[in-house]
């Protein structure tokens, strides 16, 4: 990059810049540049930007301010202004999401999902006429459903002509997963002095020495600390310096230009006009025009045709905000309520802080919008809400109740300090029996690590739930029970609640048809009752497409239950229903659930891509945790294929994923991977060790659901290591359990086994029960014919052996399980059979998201359709199907059906 005036000491950043810019016509790209205030973010993009434009790139910028960090949406919004006009050609659900966002609509506001990928259309479609340069600026103070949607479009740009960069000044998050990162440090000393001798009057000396110990590297300190003195060298120094700096300059200006530059700071306003006629309602007279010349030479806004009046630095905006005078605050906060009474969601933080006592109108306001920002998975916009709303709520029940919901939503959002002070805070102003019951819940459910909850002892959450019914408040109990429930099921470090979960659940005596009691059910004795939640849960009928949540928990209830066949495809109608509305408090557990349903339906295939799009939808999220448990999900489809899982991998180094795999089903899950590949490795043994602990009753990493689940790897292992005897009792074990619970998986790992012990007896009626009585599960039974032909091959019915593998071979490719294929394959050539190599599938050559935008393709799904499916840009849809045209030797969609698998399958029916 040639054009790099002003810019010192980046030459190896801008290269790089330089170069995605260059490269924009053959694919997009994604950098998020970090480095504290000051170090020169601002300075680098805006050289970026001058060098793409040179290059015909159209330039499209938006920036966080702390006077918009509350506002919903409101970054997203001044980046996507220009393109306003391609909102209205989205589809339906999309042009709806940004409506709403953007308040040209009304309507509940859209989740972060749905918001980003109409973003990521409505940019697709503009990239397409024009390549498109995205400057995101100051991240850390953008809202956070347009830093969520942001980065969700950041990671799918593909091969859009679209270069996002994105400057902050946070070191690297889990939010920025799957992100390019680059990180600006201080300059060096020649770099340093290269920058002041550029300056207009340099200093020299002992003074540019006390400059070079004063300013640490920092550029904007550099500049602008000249001829302070040296302060004692500290974490933060320089940016307060910094601060107090620009602070005293503000100080200095006469009161009509403060109150115009606190306008801007406070409204994120960019035109002098605005700020002039705030400056009219405060004082009653607008400022002279020279207002702009002062602030411009006190180094506080600059001016530039493009981009209008901004800060000189965003700490330019801190400092102002800081020191303003409360009398002078006030005075402009009053002028912007007035100016935008027309939009109250803009002006709540303003007339928030303009409350001097309490005010129910405008706490039921921050309340209703503390709702919003949950719905929309901003917890800290809504902690922030709900505490703002009790300050303002008089003494009492609803106060009380603000401030648990303040904690609650600090605890979501990470914030157990500021939680575990609000719960002290409800717990000292009321007696009420049920508000207090409510606050031991809130405090024993806090992320803290200090609770009794996160030592796997449930005893003093379920005091709280006691009590809580007890006083009455069976809905509060009953949603606390099922948070303790799922829990119990997918985190606690044992995989049975325990009899004080049982009485509490039992205590509820909630309806029949109550489906909190069925999922209770469900998730609290699933092989007890596992018969009782499928009669209960299927009595209430054919789910509605229209419901996606009753499909979720109906198929989330019936997939514990073991009924894998309706739950799929209950499952399946929850994952589209949620994916169309971009719902992300559910469907990343409704798409684990609704892969292991297909995996035990035998649609593998489809199982692992769910699981795939769960592992990117974990990442969008930012959620290290739910992430990891994604990929443990694609990990058990890996010891399938006969790839050991990698733990380390699986948590990708992160302290809440190495959590996570402490709970009783991720290790189970890992265990069944692991048992898997062993035995398609040949160690049996070590097989049957990983599956052990699983049926120990007395260790920690017992688990009775995954001990049915694995059965078939158990069965095996047992047998190939002549322990017959384990054998025996695993069917005795299942026996039992068949007398209380007929769930499709256990009678199929019921059949395996009695199979496994059959064929030593009479082995011709064994196989022919198998294809009298096919077990339930397409790959259990693919695995008991493979069994049962190895079985007859070994004791020297080879003839017989052969017809059997041939069935076994014919269904592991339909599934397909190709690592088991090719297992049966050598057993068939052990029995004599001159058997070539599988032909290789013309698809093996594509790319798993190649594949999966072709079986799409191959459904009848336009462009838009799939990007809408899979949360890409249209652009990126054709450029993968034009890459696997050429890859099949194929000319267009027409020629799709002849050489994708005849098991791949669409959304809504796979």
């Amino acid at each position: 990059m040639e054009e790099r005036s002003g810019v010192v000491g980046r030459d190896g950043e801008l290269a790089r810049l330089g170069t995605l810019i260059d490269r924009i016509g053959s694919e997009g790209a994604a950098v998020v540049v970090d480095g504290d205030a000051g170090v020169g973010k601002t300075t680098l993009v805006d050289a970026v930007a001058e060098y793409a434009r040179g290059r015909g790139v159209r330039v499209l910028r938006t920036a966080g301010s702390t006077a918009e960090s509350g506002e919903q949406y409101a970054a997203l919004q001044l980046l996507l202004h220009p393109l306003r006009a391609g909102i209205d050609v989205l589809p339906p659900p999309q042009r709806t999401a940004l409506s709403v966002a953007f308040r040209s609509a009304e309507g509940e506001q859209p989740s972060p999902l749905l918001a980003g990928l109409a973003a990521l259309t409505v940019v697709s479609d503009a990239a397409a006429v024009t390549p498109l340069l995205l400057v995101v600026e100051d991240v850390h103070w953008i809202d956070t459903e347009s830093r969520w949607a942001l980065r969700m479009l950041a990671r799918r740009i593909g091969q859009d002509p679209v270069v996002v960069l994105m400057t902050t000044r946070e070191r690297r998050t889990d939010d920025d997963a799957g992100l390019e990162r680059m990180h600006l440090g201080p300059l060096s000393a020649a770099d340093a002095d290269a920058l002041l001798d550029a300056l207009p009057r340099p200093p020299l000396g002992a003074a540019r020495r006390a400059l070079h110990e004063l300013a640490q590297g920092n550029p904007l300190a550099l500049v602008e600390l000249t001829g302070r003195g040296p302060d004692p060298v500290e974490d933060g120094a320089v940016t307060r310096r910094l601060e107090t700096a620009f602070a005293e300059r503000f100080a200095d200006l006469d009161q009509p230009t403060r109150l115009a530059v606190l306008a801007i700071a406070l409204g994120g306003t960019a035109t002098a006009e605005d700020a002039g006629r705030f400056v009219d309602r405060a004082l009653g007279r607008y400022p002279d025009p020279s207002w702009i010349d002062r602030a411009v030479a006190a180094s506080l806004l600059v001016w530039s045709d493009r981009s209008g009046l901004r800060f000189r630095h965003p700490l330019v905006q801190t400092a102002v905000t800081n020191i303003s005078r409360p009398s002078e605050r006030a005075a402009v906060l009053r002028a912007l309520v007035q100016e935008h009474a027309s939009d109250p969601v803009r002006t709540l933080w303003w007339r928030s802080e303009l409350a001097t006592g309490p005010d129910a109108e405008l706490a039921a306001e921050l309340a209703a919008h503390a709702r919003s920002a949950l719905a929309t998975g901003d917890p800290v916009a809504a902690a922030r809400a709900s505490d703002r709303a009790a300050e303002l709520t008089d003494p009492g029940p609803l106060r009380v109740e603000r401030l648990l919901d303040a904690a609650d939503h600090a605890g979501l959002a990470g914030r157990t300090a500021d939680a575990t002070l609000l719960v002290q805070r409800a717990a000292t102003e009321t007696t009420d029996p049920v508000l207090a019951a409510r606050a031991a819940w809130v405090r024993e459910t806090l992320p803290t690590g200090r609770t009794a909850l996160a030592r796997g002892d449930l005893s003093p959450a379920l005091a709280a739930v006691r009590a809580l019914q007890e006083h009455g408040a069976v809905d509060l109990a009953t949603g606390a029970l099922l948070h303790l429930a799922s829990i119990a099921w997918d985190h606690n470090r044992v995989a049975v609640p325990g009899a004080p979960m049982l009485e509490a659940v039992h205590a509820l005596a909630l309806p029949d048809d109550d489906p909190r009691g069925i999922l209770l059910a469900a998730v609290t004795e699933p092989l007890v009752r596992g018969d009782e939640v499928v009669e209960r849960v299927l009595a209430r009928g054919p789910v509605d497409p229209d419901d996606p949540e009753q499909a979720w928990w109906s198929g989330y209830a019936l997939n514990i239950a073991g009924e894998f066949v309706e739950a799929r495809e209950r499952l399946e109608v929850a994952v589209a229903g949620l994916r169309a509305s971009g719902d992300i408090r559910v469907l990343p557990q409704a798409l684990l659930g609704a892969s292991m349903s297909n995996f035990q339906a035998g649609r593998l295939e489809r199982a692992r891509t769910l699981a795939e799009e769960a592992v990117v939808l974990g990442r969008d999220l930012g959620d290290a945790g739910f992430a990891t448990a994604a990929r443990a999900c694609v990990a058990w489809f890996d010891g399938i294929d006969g790839t050991a899982p990698d733990r380390e991998a699986i948590t990708a180094g992160s302290a809440a994923g190495a959590h996570v795999l402490q709970s009783s089903v991720m290790r189970a899950n890992l265990q069944g991977a692991t048992a898997a590949a062993a035995l398609l490795d040949g160690r049996a043994r070590d097989a049957r060790e990983a599956l052990r602990p699983l049926l120990d009753v007395d260790g920690d990493a017992y688990n009775p659901n995954f001990a049915v689940l694995t059965t078939q790897d158990y069965v095996d292992a047992a047998v190939a290591t002549d322990a017959r005897d384990l054998v025996e009792l695993h069917a005795a074990r299942l026996a039992g359990l068949h007398e209380t619970w007929h769930g499709p998986i256990l009678v199929s790992a019921l059949g395996y086994t009695e199979t496994a012990l059959a064929l030593g007896a009479d082995p011709g009626r064994a196989v022919q029960g198998l294809r009298d009585r096919p077990l339930p599960m397409p790959y259990v039974q693919a695995r008991a014919l493979l069994h049962a032909g190895d079985h007859l091959r070994r004791v020297g019915l080879t003839p017989e052996s052969r017809p059997v593998l041939h069935e076994a071979l014919a269904l592991f490719e339909r599934l397909p399980a190709p690592a088991w294929a090719r297992r049966t394959r050598e057993v068939l050539r052990a029995a004599g059979e001159r058997l070539p190599d599988a032909p290789p599938s013309r698809t093996t050559v594509l790319t798993p998201q190649e594949l999966r935008i072709c079986t799409l393709a191959n459904t009848g799904l336009t462009n838009r359709a799939i990007a809408q499916h899979l949360f890409l840009s249209p652009r990126t849809v054709g450029a993968h199907l034009y890459s696997a045209y050429r890859k099949l030797g194929i000319g267009g969609r027409a020629q799709l059906g002849a050489v994708l698998d005849p098991a791949a399958e669409g959304p809504g029916t796979a």
